[in-house]
C-alpha cells in the first residue's frame, strides 16, 4: 500500500528537518507513526501538512530516514491557518499536486477542522483521479468537531460579555460572536469533507453520531489514538502530589470553560489554592501593548481573577512540551477539563496515564473515554445554563476530591489501567492498519 496522511500541524520530526519550530499539539500523530513502523514493511507512507506564508518557500517534498530504517515522505503546502474559516480554492490544486506525485492507495485525513480537509476530499473525488464521492480510498478521523464547537462555543458566558468587544477584537474582526461564526463557517467545510469519505473513524458515540449525520452511508470504524511516547513510561516510584494544585491544559477561548472553573473556586475557603494553566496568557495587561492586544474573553477572565481575589493563585505556563506537561500532571492534585464540548480530549488520557485525579464536564465523548465515579468525577454541564449553576456542579466535584483524596487516587489508578489498555500503541496501530487493508480490498 501507499498511504498518505493529511495532518493539521507539522510533525516534530519534519519541523526539525525544515528548521520550523513545531507546535506540541500534534505529537500524538508522530506517536502513531512511530508505533506503526513495525507494520510498514513493504508499504510506503507520506505525511502532508500546512505551513504558513513565512515558510512558503520551503514547500515541497522531502524524505526522512532515521534509526528505524523507515523512510517517510513529507509534503508541505501553504495554507492560511490563521484564518481557517476561509476556504482557499487554490488548496484543491495543491492537494492534487500531492496526489499526482505520491499516487496513494489510501488517504487518511486526521481531523476536519481546517479547509485542507475539504480540499483533499474534493481532490480525491475528482474524475481524473479515478475516485468518486463516498470513495473507499478516503478515511477521515475526527478530532474536534466544528459543528459541535459552534453550537456550544459560548459555554455559559453572560450576554454582556458575548456582546462586547475590545479594540483588538474590533480591528481583527474577532469578537466572541465572530469567533462563533467562524466555527460555523468551518463547519460547512467540515461537512463537505466528511460527506465525501467512504470511511470514518472515531472513538466515541459522540463522533459516531456526527459521522452518521454527515455521511450516512460511510463505514464507521473505531480508531483509537496513541499518546506521545513519554506518557507510556513507568511512573516514578513515589509521586508527591500537591492536592492544593489544579492543573488545566488550556484557557484561551470560551469553549475551554476557564471562566466556569474560576467561578467554581471563588467561594471555596482555600488559601493554599494554586491554578496552573498550560497555554497562552491572554489576561495580562501590564503594558500598553498588552492592553491593545487583549481580547474580550481575556479581559473578562482578568476581571474574574481580580474580583475573586485569585491574582496570586493563577499561573499561565505558556506553551509547554510533553516533558513539562507530564511533570504538571504528576504533581497536581487534580486535572480539570471544564470544556463545554469535547470529543475525546488527549489531555484527559495523558492526565490519567500520569494517575492525576481527573474532573471533567460530562459532555460530548468524555463519558465514553473515562467512567464517572469509577475512574474520575464528571459534572453536568449545559452550555446554555447559567454559569453559576454549572460552576456549582463543578465545585461539588472539587470538594469531593479535597474531602476524600484517597478515593480520588484510587479512581486515578483505575483510570491509568483503562488508558493503557484503550490507547495501547500496538493495538491501535494494528487496528488502523487493518482499516487501510480493508479499504484497499474494496477495489
Amino acid at each position: 500500500m501507499k498511504i498518505l496522511w493529511l495532518c493539521n500541524l507539522i510533525l516534530p520530526r519534519a519541523g526539525e528537518q525544515l528548521g520550523i519550530e513545531g507546535i506540541p499539539k500534534e505529537g500524538w500523530v508522530e506517536g502513531l507513526l512511530h508505533a506503526m513502523e513495525p507494520l510498514l514493511g513493504g508499504h510506503d507512507i507520506a505525511v502532508a501538512f500546512p505551513v504558513s506564508e513565512e515558510y512558503d518557500g520551503k514547500r515541497g517534498t522531502f524524505k526522512i530516514s532515521d534509526e528505524s530504517e523507515v523512510s517517510v515522505s513529507y509534503f508541505c503546502f501553504y495554507e492560511d491557518t490563521v484564518h481557517p474559516e476561509n476556504m482557499d480554492p487554490l488548496l484543491v490544486s495543491r492537494m492534487n499536486r500531492i496526489l499526482d506525485e505520491f499516487r496513494p492507495d489510501v488517504i487518511h485525513i486526521f481531523g476536519t477542522e481546517f479547509p485542507h480537509a475539504r480540499a483533499m476530499a474534493s481532490a480525491v473525488c475528482e474524475d481524473d483521479f479515478h475516485y468518486h464521492p463516498g470513495s473507499g480510498r478516503l478515511f477521515v478521523t475526527f478530532q474536534g468537531i466544528c459543528s459541535a464547537i459552534a453550537a456550544d462555543y459560548m459555554a455559559c458566558l453572560p450576554d454582556s460579555v458575548v456582546s462586547s468587544a475590545t479594540f483588538r477584537d474590533t480591528v481583527k474582526k474577532d469578537s466572541i460572536k465572530q469567533q462563533q461564526e467562524k466555527f460555523r463557517a468551518r463547519a460547512v467545510n467540515e461537512l463537505e469533507a466528511v460527506k465525501l469519505a467512504g470511511h470514518i473513524g472515531g472513538r466515541t458515540s459522540f463522533d459516531r453520531k456526527w459521522g452518521k449525520r454527515f455521511s450516512p452511508d460511510a463505514v464507521y470504524h473505531h480508531a483509537g489514538e496513541i499518546m506521545r511516547p513519554l506518557f507510556y513510561e513507568p511512573l516514578p516510584e513515589e509521586i508527591k502530589r500537591d492536592m492544593n494544585t489544579i492543573f488545566v491544559s488550556g484557557a484561551d477561548y470560551p469553549l475551554k470553560g476557564f471562566h466556569i472553573l474560576l467561578t467554581a473556586v471563588k467561594d471555596l475557603n482555600w488559601p493554599e489554592l494554586k491554578i496552573r494553566v498550560a497555554g497562552q496568557d491572554i489576561v495580562t495587561k501590564k503594558t500598553l501593548k498588552d492592553k491593545v492586544k487583549i481580547s474580550e474573553y481575556g479581559r473578562y477572565l482578568g476581571s474574574l481573577i481580580k474580583e475573586y481575589g485569585l491574582e496570586d493563585k493563577v499561573t499561565f505556563l505558556g506553551r509547554i512540551g510533553a516533558a513539562e506537561m507530564r511533570e504538571e500532571y504528576l504533581k497536581c492534585g487534580m486535572y480539570i477539563c471544564p470544556s463545554s464540548v469535547e470529543n475525546s480530549p488527549n489531555s484527559i488520557v495523558e492526565a490519567s496515564l500520569c494517575m492525576a485525579p481527573v474532573i471533567a464536564a460530562k459532555v460530548g465523548g468524555i463519558p465514553d473515554i473515562i467512567r464517572d465515579k469509577k475512574e474520575c468525577l464528571l459534572y453536568e454541564c449545559n452550555a446554555r445554563k447559567p454559569m453559576e449553576e454549572v460552576a456549582a456542579n463543578l465545585r461539588k466535584c472539587i470538594e469531593a476530591v479535597l474531602l476524600d483524596p484517597e478515593s480520588a487516587l484510587q479512581r486515578s489508578a483505575l483510570a491509568r489501567e483503562r488508558m493503557l489498555k484503550d490507547n495501547d500503541p500496538r493495538a491501535v496501530s494494528s487496528e488502523i492498519m487493518a482499516v487501510y487493508s480493508e479499504m484497499c480490498k474494496e477495489d
